[in-house]
C-alpha cells in the first residue's frame, strides 16, 4: 500500500471512533455533586432531597467585592422566587471566620440559607476556583450553568425563569 492509502484508513479509522465516541457519550447536562450541607441555623439537607426544585447554590467571601454586590439581588430573587420553589444556598468559602460571615448575613439581611464550607467539601465537589461563581441546577438534578464572576439583574433573572 501506498502512504497515501494508509493517510486515508488513518482518517477514516480517527473519524469513525470520533462518531462512535459522540453516539455512546452521555448526552446533556452533567448531575450535580452528592452534596450535603448544613446551614449556620444547624439545619442539614442535601441536594437530592431538593430535587424537583430549581436550585442556586452561590459560592462566595465576605471580602470579594463582586460576591457583596450580588448579595442583594440574590434576596430579591429569593423573595420573589422561593414561592415557586426557588431555593438559593449561599456557601461561604471556608477561610471565612464564622463570625464575620453571621455579621454579613445580618448586615445584608439574607434570607436564603448561608453554609459554611470549613473544611472546603462544597468547594472541591464543585470544582470551584474563583469567588463568586454561581451554580444552577435543574429539577431533574444536573447542573444547568455555572457562571463564574459576578451577575447582572438581567443574567440571574433569565437563568431563574428558565429554571422554573
Amino acid at each position: 500500500m501506498k502512504k497515501k492509502d494508509f493517510a486515508v484508513i488513518g482518517f477514516i479509522a480517527v473519524l469513525g471512533a470520533l462518531l462512535g465516541y459522540l453516539w455512546l457519550a452521555p448526552a446533556g447536562q452533567p448531575p450535580a455533586p452528592q452534596a450535603s450541607f448544613e446551614d449556620i441555623q444547624g439545619n442539614k439537607f442535601t441536594l437530592a432531597q431538593l430535587r424537583g426544585k430549581p436550585v442556586i447554590v452561590n459560592f462566595w467571601a465576605t471580602e470579594c467585592p463582586g460576591c457583596v454586590n450580588e448579595i442583594p439581588l440574590l434576596v430579591s430573587m429569593y423573595k420573589k422566587y422561593s414561592p415557586q420553589d426557588l431555593v438559593i444556598i449561599g456557601v461561604a468559602m471556608g477561610y471565612d471566620p464564622e463570625s464575620q460571615v453571621r455579621e454579613m448575613v445580618r448586615q445584608k439581611n439574607m434570607n436564603y440559607p448561608i453554609v459554611l464550607d470549613s473544611n472546603d467539601d462544597l468547594l472541591k465537589a464543585f470544582n470551584i476556583k474563583v469567588t463568586p461563581t454561581t451554580i444552577f441546577i435543574g429539577k431533574d438534578g444536573k447542573i444547568v450553568k455555572r457562571k463564574l464572576g459576578e451577575m447582572s439583574h438581567t443574567e440571574l433573572e433569565a437563568t431563574i425563569k428558565s429554571l422554573i
